[in-house]
């Protein structure tokens, strides 16, 4: 066993040799962290100088909180409208480009569709917060029918749909490009099939696309249930005193609990509990959709 084992490595050493500086990027900057991270949500909260055990009452003092129980609520609703969006409208997306039958066209669409996506949320929150300020394009198009102008980025009952459609208006142009690429790589032939048996482009759409669609459907539903709970960075810039209550969401108090309260116990906490749901939410979703299975 040691000499087929030992067979194989020597085999396969190019690869090993290339694979070993990932191996040690996600074992210094992503595993490390996590067990440094895991061990100090059981110390108490200091910032220099020994950490004393403290079991478990940092996950009490997490659970307890008030604050971070609106946020599992503001995640939640945040992340599963994303999730539902992301998916629905990138698939639309996605059939209706792929209907158009001009080639500049279509890319000069997909290309300013996926645009987005290669800024940063700091760009996009900046783009965003000039369209709805108080002197923004969206309130210069209100004052064409004479509405007053509206703080859009102080109201919150706008906060969430702002949130969601700046990250639907991000994203949609990436997702729809993933459903690009597997609708391009389907067989000819179906079509051709199809339309010998006078087959509607409606129903080549339903019979043909979309269940060739189904394993990238699975991955997408997957890769978006992994961002439930994750959601920071359009957070963070886009938060304020008027919208906070609406949009916290869990890594902005695991944040603002360790960054700025210095209470490094009671954030590893929370970050191990956002992991942890993660891990759970993304679990159910995998057994709901059958992703393990054909």
């Amino acid at each position: 066993m040691q000499r087929s084992l030992w067979k194989k490595l020597k085999k396969y050493k190019t690869f090993y040799i290339l694979f070993m500086p990932i191996a040690l990027y996600f074992l210094i900057f992503t595993y490390f962290p996590f067990l440094k991270g895991l061990v100090m949500s059981f110390q108490e909260n200091r910032l220099i100088g020994n950490r004393p055990f403290a079991g478990v009452e940092n996950y009490s003092l997490v659970i307890q909180d008030p604050d971070f129980l609106a946020s599992i609520k503001n995640s939640l609703i945040i992340g599963i409208w994303d999730m539902v969006l992301y998916f629905i409208l990138s698939l639309l997306f996605a059939i209706i480009l792929n209907e158009l039958l001009n080639k500049t066209l279509k890319k000069t669409v997909q290309t300013i569709a996926y645009l987005p996506y290669l800024f940063s949320w700091a760009v996009i929150g900046g783009v965003w917060a000039l369209i709805f300020d108080i002197q923004g394009l969206a309130n210069q198009f209100l004052s064409l029918f004479n509405v007053d102008p509206i703080f859009f980025l102080a109201q919150p009952y706008l906060a969430r749909p702002l949130i969601i459609a700046m990250g639907v208006w991000r994203s949609m142009g990436y997702f729809a490009l993933l459903y690009t690429v597997a609708i391009v790589n389907i067989d000819s032939q179906l079509y051709e099939a199809a339309r010998i048996d006078g087959a509607s482009r409606m129903v080549q759409i339903r019979s043909i696309i979309l269940p060739s669609l189904a394993p990238t459907m699975k991955t997408i539903l997957v890769l978006l249930s992994i961002g439930v709970l994750t959601h920071f960075d359009e957070i963070f810039i886009m938060v304020n005193p008027a919208n906070r209550r609406q949009i916290g969401t869990l890594l902005l108090y695991v944040f603002e609990t360790g960054i700025i309260n210095f209470k490094t116990g009671t954030a590893s906490a929370g970050a191990t509990l956002v992991m942890a749901g993660t891990l759970i939410f993304t679990a159910i979703i995998r057994k709901l959709i059958k992703y393990d299975k054909d």
